[in-house]
């Protein structure tokens, strides 16, 4: 049993990532990024090469920063010029922004899964409970919660994220009172698709890499985006977390309908709170 709610919080801190990036952008610039999945797959990409060529930390702390520059071109040539736009038509460019990275990954490393090198400092497993673990997942976890905790600080505490709560509820209002809704905007673009590539890092060792797993995610991602209440962080990571549980213990103890489960819980779920877990768009 101990192994099992391990491998369910490593699941779900991964899933917290890339769900917060992609919550934090919706509920500042009312964007369903459906490229998320993709950014999130260069990011195990970019992480895997940078892993083979130098060193996992490299990779570690370097691809969430590249990825987060890449937040810019996407603010300042995509969502910011073309914000008039429906959420339709948004959706769809993103979507066939998505399969067009996907064809370059693919026709780059090929579509034969990869596996990054666990870095030595993680490499072998711990005993918990008369259990061996990895610990690697164990590091996982730590940084998926860790970076929770951060974020709700962050957005709580700190004056950057007084004002991105503020544009988020009422951006006309906000820049009434002086807050530059452009440049938090931004922000939040990049802060979204930085998530992305630490995820995409972590995934490296943990999960194989291969070019359809940038779809496998946003769909996920989508689900628990909507399940937590779109716009809202903090049911975002609630729920990634129940997500996480309900997919590994269905994998673990009821393997034939452990594809069903979880779209099981998002019926009930939405079926008793239609606006999700969350009550607001960046909390």
């Amino acid at each position: 049993m101990t192994a099992t709610v391990i491998n369910s919080l490593a699941f779900s801190s991964l899933l917290i990532l890339v769900v917060t990036g992609l919550a934090i952008i919706y509920g500042l610039r009312g964007v369903m990024n459906f490229a998320h999945g993709a950014l999130y797959m260069v990011g195990a990409y970019l992480g895997y090469t940078l892993s083979l060529a130098t060193d996992f930390w490299v990779a570690f702390v370097s691809v969430p920063i590249i990825l987060a520059l890449i937040g810019i071109p996407i603010e300042f040539g995509v969502f910011r010029p073309l914000r008039n736009i429906s959420p339709t038509n948004m959706a769809l460019l993103t979507f066939g922004g998505a399969l067009i990275i996907s064809d370059v990954i693919l026709s780059i490393y090929g579509g034969a899964p990869r596996t990054a090198p666990v870095p030595q400092l993680l490499e072998g497993t711990v005993d918990l409970f008369g259990q061996s673990y990895p610990i690697y997942r164990l590091f996982v976890i730590a940084v998926g919660f860790i970076f929770s905790i951060a974020l709700f600080l962050w957005l709580r505490f700190s004056r950057v994220g007084m004002y991105i709560r503020a544009v988020s509820e009422d951006r006309q209002t906000s820049a009434m009172v002086g807050i530059n809704a452009d440049r938090i905007g931004a922000l939040v673009v990049c802060l979204g698709t930085g998530c992305a590539g630490l995820a995409g890092v972590l995934a490296g060792p943990y999960i194989s890499v291969f070019p359809a797993m940038g779809q496998t995610m946003v769909v996920t991602a989508l689900i628990i985006v909507v399940l937590g209440g779109v716009g809202s962080i903090g049911g975002a990571i609630l729920t990634a977390v129940i997500y996480g549980f309900v997919t590994i213990i269905g994998t673990q103890y009821a393997p034939e309908i452990a594809a069903v489960v979880p779209y099981l819980v998002a019926f009930i779920i939405l079926a008793v709170l239609p606006r999700g877990l969350g009550r607001s768009r960046t909390t």
